[in-house]
C-alpha cells in the first residue's frame, strides 16, 4: 500500500478549451508509481476524454488504484459574467461513472462561448438533481483555491482586514451554507480539499480550511492540482502556458501545481499546519478516499443502433426449394427474431429486383453470407443482421434527403447481400468480388462500410435522423490535435518569455526553426530525428537546427516536452454514432456541433459502433448535375433515386464503351474520383485503363510507387 492517495490531478486533455497541462495520462501514472502513491485521480478541467486511455494503461498496474473523476465549474446560473468555481467529483463505481458522463454531458450540451472560451458551468441544481436520483456514487472536494470554498474564505479574510464584519459575515455565512449544501448532497463522500503550496494565500486559506475540517468533521484531504510531473518542469510547463494569450491564472498560481513526494506534501503543509499529528492525517485521508474506489472497467460489447422494422411490414418468402436446400437460409427463414427475418425478407425482394429468383449461384452466395453473418454474431453476442439493416435504413433516408449515394468503397462491395440490400450497387456476382475480404469467420469483429453522401446535404441528413432518434441520439465523433514537431517549434519560441525577451522568440527566428525540418510524403520529420537522426530511415540529424536552436538554453528541452501533447479539438471527417437511448456522452465541438466525449478507438472501446458517412465533392457535382438535367427539360423529373438508377447506376452504365476510357485518357473529365489530382490524372492518362477493374488497378499502382518511392528516398 502507498503512502497517499493524489484526489486532483490533471492531464493534456485539461488543453481542450485553453492551453494548461503537460502530463501525459500515462506519464503521471508512472510517475504516481515511482513515488509510492497507492493510486489517483484523473480530473480535468470538465472534460473526461483521457479516462479510457488512463483506465486501459493502468489495467497492467493491478496494485496501483486509478479514480476517474472530472473538475467541473460550479454555479449557481449561466449567467455570463460571473466566477466559476472549480468542484471535483470522483467516480466510486461504474454507476458513479454514469453519474460522472451525464454531468459532463449536460454541462457541454449547455455551453456557450464568453469573452473568447467556451464555458461549460454545471448548475447546483443540476448536479443535485443526478445525485439525489442515486446517492452514494460520486465522492466531492472542494477543489483548488479556485473552487467556492477558496475564494470566499479569500474574501472573507479581505473583509475582516478592511474591518467589514458585515460582509465578513456574509461571505462566513457562505460558507457554512456551501458546507452544509455539499455535507447533505455526499454525506461522507464529501472531503475538504487543501493543497501542499506555500504561497502566502494558500497557506491563509489552509489554516482557515484546517478549522472548518474540525468544526464541521469533514476530513481533510491533500491534492497536488498536479499540472506537470517534476518541480524541475516548471519551466516548461511556464512556457507552455506563456505560448497563448487568454484569459487564465497567472503563472504563480502553478508554482507548486505538480505532483510532489511524500516529503514535499508533508513539509509543505506543514508551512500551514505546524502540527506533525494534524498533517500526517491529511496524507492519510487521502488514502480512504482510494480505498472508496471500487475496480470497473470502462470497456463495452458494442453495441448496434436498432431501426424499428413497421408493424405492417410484409415479409418476402424465399422459395420452396431454397429453404429446403439452404441451411442458413432456411434457419432465417424459421428465426424467431424478427431482424434475421427482416435480412433475409430484404435479401428476398433484391432477389427479385435483379432477377435472379430462380439463380441458385446467387442463392448459395446469400446461405454462404448468411453462415458468416449468424457466426460472428454469435461470437459478438449481438444480432449481427441488424447492423445491416440500420444501414439499409439509412441509405433510403439520404436518398430522401437528397443525395446521392456512392456505389460503395473497398470490401463492401464484395458482400451480394449489400447489394441486394441497396447498400452497394456492384453485383459482386458479376464483377467477381471476394466475399471473404468484407467478413470472414477466421475474422470475428464488426463490419465496417464507408458511404458517400454529398457534403450539403449532410446537414439535412443529421437534422433529420435527429428528428427520428432524438437530437442526442447522433452523435459526430471527436477527434484530438496535437502539437506536431513544426507546431511545437513554434509554440516552443512563442512562450520562451524571459527579460530579455519579454515577448518570446521572434516569429522569423520560429520559422527559420520550423524551415529546417524536411518533409517526406507530407509528413515532417520528428524532433528526435532532427537531433538524433533515425538509422532505420535514413536519416540524419540537423546540426544547423541543433546548434540554432541551442542558442537560446533549454528551448529544446521544451520543444521536446510540447511535441505531441494534446492542444485543441475537432470532429472527425466522417465518423458518426448512432445511439438507441440518450448517450449522455457528449461535448460540443469548436462550432457547436454535438460529438463524443472519446476519441474513435476509446468510443470504440466503450461500446459505441462508428458509421462512415464520407463527403466527397464528386457526390455534389453528380447531384448538381441531375438538377440541370431537370432544370433545362433534358430529363423528367423524377426521385434522385429513380434518376439516378435509371441513368447512372453502375448495372445501367455500358463500362465496355471506348468513349468513357478515352475521354478519362485525354483529362477531359470534369471529376473521377480518386483520379483527380494531378497524380490521379498523369497515372489515368499513362496506363488508360479499360474497364472498372483496370481503374482499381491503376489507382492501387499510383499508391504503390508513391509508397516506393519513399521507401527509396529512405533507403
Amino acid at each position: 500500500m502507498g503512502w497517499g492517495f493524489s484526489v486532483h490531478n490533471h492531464t493534456e486533455f485539461s488543453n481542450l478549451r485553453l492551453i494548461d497541462c503537460i502530463n501525459k495520462p500515462e506519464s503521471l501514472i508512472d510517475r504516481a508509481i515511482e513515488l509510492g502513491y497507492s493510486g489517483l485521480a484523473i480530473t480535468d478541467h470538465e472534460c473526461l476524454s483521457a479516462h479510457p486511455r488512463a483506465s486501459f494503461y493502468a489495467e497492467k498496474y493491478p496494485d496501483f488504484k486509478l479514480a476517474l473523476g472530472n473538475e467541473i465549474y460550479l454555479t449557481e446560473t449561466r449567467e455570463k459574467a460571473q466566477k466559476y468555481y472549480h468542484f471535483i467529483l470522483i467516480a466510486k463505481d461504474a454507476e458513479g461513472h454514469k453519474q460522472l458522463s451525464k454531468l459532463s454531458s449536460i454541462a457541454w450540451y449547455n455551453s456557450y462561448n464568453y469573452r473568447g472560451m467556451t464555458r461549460v458551468p454545471l448548475l447546483k441544481s443540476e448536479l443535485q438533481e443526478v445525485v439525489e436520483k442515486n446517492k452514494g456514487h460520486l465522492i466531492a472536494t472542494t477543489a483548488c483555491i479556485g473552487g467556492e470554498l477558496g475564494q470566499i474564505i479569500l474574501k472573507m479574510q479581505e473583509e475582516e482586514r478592511k474591518g467589514d464584519y458585515d460582509l465578513r459575515k456574509q461571505y462566513h455565512d457562505q460558507i457554512v451554507q456551501f458546507l452544509k449544501w455539499c455535507r447533505n448532497l455526499f454525506g461522507d463522500d464529501f472531503y475538504i480539499e487543501c493543497a501542499p503550496a506555500l504561497q502566502k494565500d494558500q497557506i491563509e486559506v489552509n489554516k482557515v480550511l484546517k478549522k472548518l475540517s474540525k468544526l464541521y468533521s469533514i476530513p481533510l484531504v491533500f491534492g497536488c492540482d498536479a499540472h506537470y510531473l517534476r518541480k524541475e518542469d516548471r519551466y516548461v510547463h511556464k512556457s507552455f502556458l506563456n505560448s497563448k494569450e487568454g484569459e487564465r491564472e497567472v503563472d504563480a498560481f502553478y508554482e507548486y501545481s505538480y505532483l510532489m513526494s511524500q516529503e514535499e506534501v508533508f513539509e509543505n503543509l506543514q508551512a500551514s499546519f505546524q502540527d506533525e499529528e494534524f498533517t500526517n492525517n491529511v496524507i492519510n485521508n487521502s488514502l480512504t478516499i482510494g480505498d472508496k474506489i471500487e475496480t470497473y472497467s470502462l470497456r463495452k460489447t458494442q453495441k448496434i443502433p436498432q431501426v424499428k422494422i413497421p408493424d405492417d411490414y410484409q415479409y418476402e418468402e424465399i422459395p420452396q426449394w431454397v429453404y429446403d436446400k439452404y441451411e442458413f437460409l432456411h434457419e432465417l427463414s424459421d428465426s424467431l427474431d424478427n431482424r434475421e427475418r427482416y435480412w433475409l425478407s430484404e435479401c428476398a425482394k433484391g432477389m427479385q429486383r435483379i432477377n435472379k429468383v430462380d439463380n441458385d449461384k446467387y442463392w448459395d452466395q446469400l446461405n454462404k453470407e448468411a453462415d458468416i453473418i449468424l457466426t460472428i454474431g454469435k461470437e459478438l453476442n449481438v444480432c449481427l443482421f441488424q447492423y445491416f439493416n440500420t444501414f439499409q435504413h439509412y441509405i433510403d433516408l439520404f436518398w430522401e434527403c437528397g443525395s446521392i449515394v456512392g456505389p460503395g468503397r473497398g470490401s463492401a462491395t464484395g458482400f451480394l447481400s449489400n447489394y441486394l440490400l441497396g447498400i452497394t450497387q456492384m453485383d459482386p456476382v458479376v464483377w467477381n468480388l471476394k466475399y471473404w475480404r468484407f467478413l470472414n469467420k477466421e475474422r470475428v469483429e464488426l463490419p465496417d462500410i464507408d458511404i458517400d453522401l454529398c457534403s450539403s446535404r449532410r446537414p439535412e441528413i443529421f437534422r433529420r435522423i435527429r428528428e427520428e432518434r432524438g437530437e442526442c441520439k447522433l452523435l459526430q465523433v471527436t477527434t484530438f490535435g496535437t502539437e506536431s514537431t513544426k507546431s511545437a517549434i513554434q509554440t516552443a519560441c512563442r512562450g520562451y518569455v524571459s527579460e530579455d525577451l519579454p515577448d518570446g522568440i521572434d516569429v522569423d527566428t520560429a520559422q527559420y526553426f520550423s524551415s529546417l525540418v524536411p518533409s517526406e510524403r507530407g509528413f515532417v520529420w520528428p524532433l528526435h530525428d532532427m537531433v538524433y537522426g533515425n538509422t532505420e530511415l535514413n536519416r540524419s540529424g540537423s546540426k544547423v537546427f541543433v546548434d540554432a536552436v541551442n542558442q537560446y538554453p533549454r528551448l529544446l528541452e521544451i520543444m521536446f516536452s510540447i511535441e505531441g501533447l494534446i492542444s485543441r479539438y475537432g470532429i472527425h471527417a466522417s465518423g458518426t454514432v448512432l445511439f438507441d437511448e440518450d448517450p449522455w456522452e457528449m461535448m460540443r465541438a469548436p462550432n457547436g456541433s454535438l460529438i463524443t466525449q472519446y476519441e474513435l478507438h476509446d468510443a470504440e472501446a466503450c461500446g459505441v459502433i462508428k458509421y462512415d458517412f464520407l463527403i466527397t465533392e464528386v457526390s455534389d457535382k453528380i447531384t448538381t448535375w441531375f438538377q440541370l438535367l431537370e432544370e433545362f427539360n433534358k430529363i423528367p423529373k423524377e426521385p434522385l433515386r429513380v434518376e439516378y438508377n435509371k441513368y447512372l447506376h453502375p448495372d445501367i452504365i455500358d463500362t465496355t464503351n471506348p468513349e468513357i476510357w478515352n475521354k478519362l485518357a485525354s483529362g477531359s473529365v470534369l471529376d473521377v474520383f480518386q483520379f483527380n489530382s494531378g497524380v490521379g490524372l498523369a497515372i489515368a492518362k499513362k496506363l488508360r485503363p479499360h474497364n472498372p477493374l483496370e481503374m482499381t488497378a491503376a489507382n492501387a499502382i499510383g499508391k504503390t510507387v508513391a509508397t516506393l518511392l519513399f521507401c527509396l528516398s529512405a533507403g
